[in-house]
């Protein structure tokens, strides 16, 4: 007979490892990183309403990214072969996904939070905001499952989860509001486990979210064609299009967050921060099966590196058009030189991005959230932001 609690064992086994040792790693990694950073009176002015948004939105973004994630959904398969009971299936995958965001992703942040904020320096007062935003992460993580599982009524439900933020930000003035807020944040967290309670575990494993599970049969083309199945790649992976409009969104609103400042260094340093373009620079250390599959080919180079690296320019190329476009509109002074430096800038960052997948592929990644935060993809807009700074002072 099988033993309560096994489904979120078998999880907790896959995401923290035998014994969950990976909790304890992080735990200490977070504590040293604190103690070095309060030690280097690092001192930054942080609002409580920033504090809490920050916590809440980046926790709710890396749960449904953990939650939409190809590798969640293949594990889930493999559970779901086994007899199980609804609840215990539903608040296992929420407990195990939930507690991997919030130790893996949002203590780091909450951990950088604490540890630099301007305010009282007191034990009390860092435990108290360590509890609250631990409170705050457990509710963005609690909504975001429970627009997950249920997602026709998904629209309401993450309206009801921004009302205590709603409350706070537009009453924030009147005493008493910080009670209310936190009552109102405790009061869903305790209502989230019913409502959960209630709902389909299959929606943990369903692949196709949007066509109902019936893939659409695609005519074979007669050629081979690398930037035909970039494209399609692209196309079955909607996140990757959101991060790309993303990125495109970023590269209209830089010029308007650089105002004021030096345009030589501002349009330099500009192109280096829109190359953090994770999902499209780690296509190979995401597809396994893809990667094994061309390093089998005759002339990989020629045959996938050129055109992805292509591709990648290609991208990169785009945003930094959109970025200088809005800075001629909004400031003017774009000259040629710049466009030069816009593609030596793209080709650089694409030929650095296929250069570290081909050679330093990441390995041993659980959910794509793992392989979209690695410390890797901070090498390529590093250099480039390196090379900006430099650049700049001869533009």
């Amino acid at each position: 007979m099988r033993a309560r609690g096994s489904i979120y064992r078998a999880l907790a086994k896959k995401y923290f490892g035998a014994g969950q040792k990976r909790l304890g790693r992080l735990v200490l990694v977070c504590a040293v990183v604190f103690y070095g950073l309060y030690e280097a009176e690092i001192r930054v002015e942080i609002r409580p309403v920033f504090y809490f948004l920050v916590i809440w939105v980046f926790t709710a973004g890396v749960m449904w990214q953990t939650l939409f994630s190809e590798s969640t959904m293949e594990n889930m398969q493999n559970l779901f072969m086994l007899p199980f009971e609804k609840r215990e299936m539903v608040f296992s995958c929420v407990g195990a996904l939930g507690l991997y965001t919030v130790v893996t992703k949002t203590l780091p942040v909450l951990t950088v939070l604490l540890a630099v904020s301007d305010g009282e320096r007191g034990a009390g007062n860092l435990s108290v905001r360590l509890i609250l935003g631990l409170v705050c992460a457990a509710h963005a993580m609690l909504a975001a499952a429970c627009v997950w599982a249920f997602r026709k009524a998904g629209f309401f439900l993450g309206c009801l989860g921004m009302a205590p933020y709603l409350v706070y930000v537009f009453r924030g003035g009147l005493a008493g509001c910080v009670p209310v807020f936190i009552l109102l944040l405790l009061a869903e967290c305790a209502a989230a486990p019913v409502l959960l309670g209630h709902g389909d575990p299959y929606v943990f494993c369903r692949q196709n979210m949007s066509g109902g599970g019936v893939k659409r049969r695609k005519k074979a083309s007669k050629s081979h064609s690398i930037r035909r199945y970039f494209f399609r790649y692209l196309w079955t992976h909607k996140n990757y299009l959101v991060n790309s409009a993303g990125m495109c969104a970023m590269a209209w609103l830089l010029p308007f967050l650089f105002q004021g400042m030096e345009p030589r260094f501002v349009l330099s340093l500009g192109f280096g921060l829109l190359s953090f373009q994770t999902p499209l620079c780690v296509l190979l250390s995401g597809d396994p099966a893809l990667e094994r599959a061309v390093r089998f080919l005759p002339g990989q180079i020629r045959a996938f590196c050129l055109p992805y690296g292509g591709f990648l320019a290609g991208f990169f190329l785009f945003t930094d058009m959109v970025f200088l476009c809005s800075w001629e509109l909004q400031s003017g002074g774009v000259t040629g030189t710049l466009f030069l430096a816009a593609f030596c800038f793209a080709v650089l960052g694409a030929v650095l991005s296929v250069l570290l997948e081909w050679r330093f592929p990441i390995r041993g990644w659980q959910t794509e959230s793992d392989l979209w935060h690695h410390p890797r993809k901070y090498v390529v807009p590093g250099i480039l932001l390196l090379a900006g700074g430099v650049i700049g002072t001869f533009l």
